[in-house]
């Protein structure tokens, strides 16, 4: 039975997903907050293959600001928004039914920044990389802002353009590994919207973002 451990809705059981999605386990969930700690209060956070958006919302649970949920699975959207009437966070999230690159491509062509980006792709998909890939080209984290990687130990994501890999914890099976913004050497934007606005500026929050249109990804 999943439950969050800390904050405003400790103690409150989620529901889970029916199928095949895994969601993180209490040590690794534990491990995870234990070094975001301070970083999470008054943070925005992405929760990207949120599955049951237990990590997404044990942010909102520890004083995160808001958290956008995406996950192209209904089922898991289901839960989600099931899991956050239980715990009162509707107010302060939103959900966008969709894959995590197609997601993160509409925040970068919106200057949309978010301070923490928790990512939780199965085990061995090839998306892993490529939610790494187009944080580091697309721009998506604030300055000083982290994309923390869920994954199997053995599949080692490293540093990409744009992206530094800053440190790695292994529990049992689950690493996780925490990237930060390389802005020494970037680029501009590849976007026509001019300077990025970070999602913590009172004009654009992710929850006030429209989801990207259902047309299919290339």
């Amino acid at each position: 039975m999943l439950r969050i451990s800390t904050g405003i809705a400790r103690g409150r059981r989620l529901k889970s997903v029916t199928g095949d999605i895994r969601p993180t386990g209490s040590r690794v969930r534990g491990s995870l907050f234990d070094i975001l700690s301070a970083r999470i209060v008054d943070g925005t956070v992405l929760d990207l293959c949120a599955g049951t958006g237990s990590l997404g919302i044990e942010a909102l649970s520890r004083g995160a600001r808001c958290c956008l949920f995406v996950d192209r699975d209904r089922r898991a959207v289901q839960t989600i928004r099931d899991n956050l009437a239980l715990c009162g966070f509707r107010g302060s999230s939103r959900i966008w039914m969709t894959d995590a690159v197609r997601g993160l491509d509409h925040l970068a062509d919106h200057a949309c920044e978010a301070d923490i980006i928790l990512a939780d792709p199965p085990y061995g998909d090839p998306v892993a990389r490529e939610i790494v890939r187009t944080v580091g080209e697309r721009n998506v984290l604030s300055p000083g802002g982290l994309l923390v990687l869920e994954h199997h130990k053995d599949d080692q994501p490293e540093s990409c353009e744009g992206l530094d890999l800053v440190r790695r914890r292994t529990t049992g099976d689950t690493a996780l590994s925490f990237f930060q913004p390389d802005r020494s050497d970037q680029h501009p934007r590849s976007d026509q919207h001019g300077p990025a606005t970070t999602m913590n500026s009172t004009e654009v929050l992710p929850i006030d973002l429209p989801p990207p249109s259902s047309r299919t990804r290339r």
